[in-house]
């Protein structure tokens, strides 16, 4: 019988190094892929409930032959509708940390309702750690949306 052989040992080691030198890549791949479905997530939360706001303001602004109102209850609600996905201001917010001055309802012309809206975007991560000194670097950022209809 032939001894066992260095190589199968070599072989071991050199996959056991490959690991340790690709691992950390490969995480900051899993960590990156996570954290944009995250934002894009938060993104489209936020997207929706500005549309719905804009929905329900619009049918409720038009006065008569073509006077849109925007009266100070129906902002608020339309804020709370946004926010909280009633217009009662009920509950949690959809979006941690969102509040209704978060939300701006206005008027562009005589015929159209805008409900604009912003979030201040919370990363799962967090900070990016600064390699070789400095400032570690903020993944937060500010997402905005803005949502234009015709008042019914």
């Amino acid at each position: 019988m032939d001894a066992p052989s260095k190589t199968g040992k070599k072989q071991k080691g050199i996959a056991t190094l490959e690991f340790w030198l690709t691992a950390p890549f490969l995480l900051l791949v899993v960590f990156a892929v996570s954290e944009l479905g995250w934002a894009f997530s938060q993104y489209h939360t936020m997207t929706r409930a500005a549309r719905d706001g804009a929905r329900y303001m619009s049918s409720h602004a038009l006065l008569g032959m073509g006077i849109v109102f925007l009266d100070s209850n129906r902002v608020q609600e339309t804020s709370n509708l946004v926010v909280y996905g009633n217009t009662l201001g009920a509950g949690e917010p959809l979006l941690p940390g969102w509040s209704t001055g978060d939300i701006t309802v206005t008027k562009p012309d005589a015929t159209h309702i805008s409900v604009s809206a912003t979030y201040n975007y919370i990363p799962l991560i967090g900070q990016i750690p600064a390699f070789y000194g400095g400032e570690p670097i903020s993944m937060a950022f500010v997402m905005q949306s803005t949502v234009q209809m015709r008042a019914l």
